[in-house]
């Protein structure tokens, strides 16, 4: 069990919600003129959404310079459109990599007849050698992570477990910080429940174990250097 100054909880209902026509935003980081001590960067990471986008709506996504976006759909698929009118269609078990060295605008849409759900995740960029592009994971296989992007910024896995199935994770650096979200169901993590749209952040590690308290339970689970 890990000491308790090295971890912070984000419970789901202290985020910041922003509403606008059809679209919903939950904000587990500072975000515009949202900003909180204990809601602050993890190193290069600033940035976490949990949205949903209504049947046939739109909203629109402003990036800042020097930084690295992640779409990852988790209910239905979006389409994406930038500045130059392309239009990208990112289905579930797809991730979006967007590398902004300007600021820049796009366009996410919902073309479908139900409300679809996505992740935004924002962190800012050290490396001139990742470029956009759609990345790819397989989801079928339960009770482990399943890596959706890795590189020099930053490490994410996604999992779906059965009740009482267990796991770990071994950092590959301890000096780097952990970041999970549940996306659905309840876990333990450490001796801490966490149910879904909470999030845990935990430093001075070398191996984080949880266990699955749910059945269908799904996590995201993301490891940044701090320095």
């Amino acid at each position: 069990m890990i000491a308790q100054s090295q971890a912070h909880i984000y419970l789901a209902d202290t985020r910041k919600h922003r509403q606008t026509k059809g679209f919903h935003c939950w904000a587990t980081l500072n975000m515009d003129n949202y900003q909180e001590i204990s809601r602050k960067e993890l190193g290069s990471f600033f940035l976490f959404n949990y949205q949903i986008l209504a049947a046939n709506h739109q909203t629109t996504m402003l990036t800042q310079a020097d930084c690295l976006y992640y779409i990852l759909p988790l209910y239905g698929g979006v389409y994406l459109k930038d500045e130059l009118e392309d239009n990208k269609l990112i289905l579930s078990q797809k991730i979006e990599q967007i590398v902004c060295k300007k600021e820049s605008k796009f366009e996410i849409s919902n073309p479908f007849e139900e409300n679809i759900s996505y992740l935004t995740i924002g962190l800012k960029l050290r490396t001139n050698k990742l470029k956009r592009q759609l990345l790819s994971f397989d989801f079928q296989k339960k009770n482990k992570l399943i890596s959706i992007f890795e590189n020099e910024i930053a490490n994410a896995f996604i999992g779906h477990f059965d009740g009482r199935k267990d796991d770990a994770y071994q950092l590959k650096n301890e000096e780097n910080v952990i970041f999970v979200y549940i996306i659905q169901g309840a876990f333990e993590f450490e001796n801490r429940l966490l149910e879904t749209g909470d999030s845990l952040s935990m430093k001075n590690i070398d191996t984080v174990e949880w266990e699955a308290l749910s059945e269908n339970a799904m996590l995201l689970l993301i490891e940044i250097p701090i320095v």
